[in-house]
């Protein structure tokens, strides 16, 4: 009866290059060794006379020919090294375990994922490090104005306030509006015309208190609001923060998500101001599912709050 022999391991295929690579060494020790002594009858020329090259001191003139043997078998040494490192390698077991650093998908500094109406957090990054608000802050400036102010109160834009950074508003110098119609483009355009008037129609200084104040209420802890529509690099807050906020805005204040995810509102040409078209600027605005909050893009920083 025949017996089937088994296949040899890992191991021992490993043991056999390696003597293989032993073998080819030693041979081509020897080799060497013998071209050596071979060689060591060659005359070269000392101190201007022919000796023998008994003389330790005495070098040796070696034929080229040797020099091409030798390098020959020191390549192929190396060559079966080189074999053997690599063969070596595929049998070296897997480590048990490997430490995969994930890779965030989401490039945002900072950001959280959490339900607004539980306060349960499903994601986040940076949730408690303050930065820049950007017009996240014109949330704050609607909580402000719509407190302060009944909603027929008349603003006039100024010029001072028409001079601030320009948006899609187009809201001039001279123009009139009741404080409910300066809403849309605040909440809707991102108007920092309509955040500078709602915040000095009358002394803007108690405003700003008042926008801090509202911040510190809802548990925004180290926010800081310099200016109503967030141009000020000293407007800083949290995601955290914010995400308070926009649990305060949900269960407290739905008057302003209802205007924060309107699609686009008409005012027609009165003896106050011209005809305007206040559009959102919001990507989710659109969406069913929508429920309001704010869009900033100013130059390369984009900061987002999306209720849905």
């Amino acid at each position: 009866m025949l017996k089937s022999r088994a296949m040899p391991s890992s191991r021992h295929m490993l043991l056999i290059v390696m003597a293989a690579v032993a073998f080819v060494g030693i041979v081509a020790g020897l080799r060497m060794q013998r071209l050596a002594e071979q060689s060591s009858l060659a005359s070269v020329s000392w101190r201007g006379s022919t000796e023998s090259s008994a003389s330790p001191l005495a070098p040796k003139a070696i034929d080229p020919a040797f020099f091409k043997r030798i390098s020959g078998i020191a390549s192929r040494v190396f060559e079966a090294d080189r074999i053997y490192q690599c063969f070596s390698a595929s049998l070296s077991p897997a480590p048990s375990a490997i430490n995969i650093i994930p890779i965030d998908p989401v490039s945002a500094q900072a950001y959280l994922v959490g339900d607004v109406a539980t306060g349960k957090i499903y994601l986040e990054k940076n949730a408690s490090v303050v930065l820049p608000a950007a017009s996240m802050s014109k949330l704050l400036t609607a909580i402000t104005a719509t407190d302060m102010y009944a909603p027929t109160t008349t603003i006039e834009i100024t010029p001072a306030e028409a001079s601030v950074a320009s948006d899609s508003s187009n809201l001039m110098a001279g123009e009139r509006f009741t404080a409910s119609e300066l809403l849309y483009p605040l909440l809707l355009n991102s108007s920092n015309v309509a955040a500078e008037a709602l915040a000095s129609s009358t002394d803007r200084a108690p405003f700003m208190y008042l926008m801090s104040g509202y911040a510190l209420e809802i548990g925004m802890s180290g926010s800081f609001f310099a200016d109503p529509s967030g141009l000020s690099e000293y407007d800083r807050g949290s995601v955290q923060g914010f995400f308070l906020l926009a649990r305060y805005l949900y269960n407290s204040r739905p008057d302003i998500l209802a205007l924060a995810r309107t699609v686009s509102i008409s005012v027609a040409t009165t003896t106050d101001h011209g005809a305007h078209v206040f559009a959102s600027i919001h990507p989710f605005v659109n969406d069913p599912r929508f429920l309001g909050a704010r869009l900033v893009i100013r130059q390369r920083r984009k900061t987002l709050c999306s209720l849905s």
